[in-house]
């Protein structure tokens, strides 16, 4: 059998020392010097492998970091959408308060039809509706267009509030124009314009507008001004013509008594009068006119004037 080879290794310290040796059979050797060989080549694998691995989270973290930035600024922009959309929303919200009461202002001036009308006591001169003025009965309509002020937004709601506050001023002055409510009742027996006549039962034109309450119930001027008549007047009875000196008058007729006289200065809301049932009247009630340049027009937009333009 042939004997294993080994390899000897003299160690020798100083001449006067014994000197060592040591035997080992070259296969360890061998095996020693492949196992340093495998793990240095492991190593230089596992160091190579490290750094790929560490450069590519270096480069896994930048792109992070780039998306978050990226995250954040998308957010910041979805944020400032929501606000410019809530913005929007709330000028549109504002546009469409402000058409609405344009239109009240608009109606407010020339309202299509009296409301709460009823039956009750009814009063005034007996007029041909022939003799009328076509003028005074033509009711022209207009169309309002307010779409293209959806593009206009900003400058409709700085030009409505100024609007506004020119129209509170306005309002101070409007002490002499008959814009007041003649008596606290609401109760409309008989509107301005064609009617059947309460006596003769024909078609007649009425020149005011009739107001049921009680019996006694106070009456108001509806406007400053002088008082011109105040007595009986016929048809009208115990009742009170009142010169506003700005071509306005408002005649308050079938009185039960009256509290002023002629020459008296009045102040809007002075009572005048109670409410009666003199004259050609059916039953207790007001007969109210405006009259304006010497015709008499509908009361009820000036009596209602203050309630829609200014939500009174």
């Amino acid at each position: 059998m042939k004997r294993m080879q080994r390899w000897r290794v003299m160690v020798m310290s100083e001449a006067n020392q014994e000197v060592k040796q040591f035997t080992f059979a070259k296969v360890w050797a061998y095996s020693f010097l492949l196992f340093i060989t495998v793990l240095s080549l492991s190593l230089i694998f596992t160091a190579n492998k490290m750094n790929e691995l560490s450069q590519e989270n270096a480069e896994l973290e930048s792109s992070l970091v780039a998306a978050e930035n990226s995250i954040d600024v998308q957010e910041e922009q979805i944020t400032d959408f929501q606000k410019d959309r809530q913005a929007i929303s709330n000028q549109l919200i504002e546009l469409d308060s402000i058409e609405a009461q344009l239109q009240e202002m608009i109606a407010a001036m020339e309202p299509e039809s009296i409301g709460s009308f009823e039956d009750g006591p009814q009063g005034g001169l007996q007029i041909d509706p022939d003799s009328r003025h076509p003028d005074s009965l033509v009711n022209e309509e207009e169309d309002i267009d307010l779409s293209h002020l959806r593009s206009e937004v900003p400058h409709l709601i700085e030009r409505y509030e100024g609007a506004i506050d020119d129209l509170i001023v306005i309002k101070s002055s409007l002490e002499t124009i008959p814009i007041g409510w003649p008596a606290d009742t609401d109760r409309i027996t008989s509107e301005y314009g064609e009617r059947t006549d309460p006596f003769t039962g024909e078609t007649a034109y009425h020149n005011g507008i009739d107001l049921a309450d009680d019996w006694g119930t106070e009456i108001y001027a509806t406007a400053d001004g002088e008082v011109d008549f105040s007595g009986t007047n016929g048809g009208y009875g115990k009742s009170v013509l009142i010169d506003h000196d700005n071509s306005f008058e408002t005649r308050y007729a079938h009185l039960a008594e009256l509290e002023v006289e002629a020459g008296d200065e009045v102040e809007q809301g002075d009572v005048i009068g109670t409410m009666g049932t003199t004259g050609r009247s059916t039953g207790v009630h007001l007969h109210y006119e405006v009259i304006q340049s010497g015709e008499t027009t509908d009361p009820y937009q000036f009596m209602t004037f203050l309630q829609r333009v200014f939500g009174e």
